[in-house]
This record gives structure tokens, sequence and C-alpha cells, in this order.
């Protein structure tokens, strides 16, 4: 499956953000994050996990975005 962002056109073979840990639900890199109830949030990521892989290299900020960093959530 190929992951397109909707402002810039972009795409990857795998979704950037699923490369690291997620910091929230404790997620491996490579799968998607959990919600409470332990089902798989397919698609969703926590706004923290962005930033990790923002901070990890893996993501970079959209040229299409309006908002700051902080708001950003990687559209799909």
């Amino acid at each position: 499956m190929t992951f397109r962002c909707r402002r810039c056109g972009e795409s990857w073979p795998d979704h950037p953000v699923t490369r690291v840990p997620c910091p929230v639900c404790g997620a491996p890199a490579g799968a998607w994050c959990r919600r409470p109830s332990g089902h798989r949030a397919w698609g969703e990521t926590h706004v923290e996990r962005e930033r990790a892989a923002l901070a990890a290299g893996v993501l970079r900020m959209c040229p299409g975005a309006a908002r700051p960093p902080e708001q950003l959530k990687l559209e799909l």
C-alpha cells in the first residue's frame, strides 16, 4: 500500500510515522498505534509519535502545511 500526503502529493511505500515506536501506546516500529481497547488504530497515529518521527528525521514537515508543527497531523 502506498501512502500519499493530500497537501503536497509526496508518497511513501509505508507510513513514515510507523518507522518509529509510539511513545504513547507502545506500538513498535512497523506497527500501527493501538486504541485503549487494544484494537489497532489503522491509519491513525498519536501526535506524539508524529513528533518523534519528525525528530528522528524519518518524516519532514509538509511544504503545503499552513499550521505550525505542533498543530500538524499527517493527512492521508
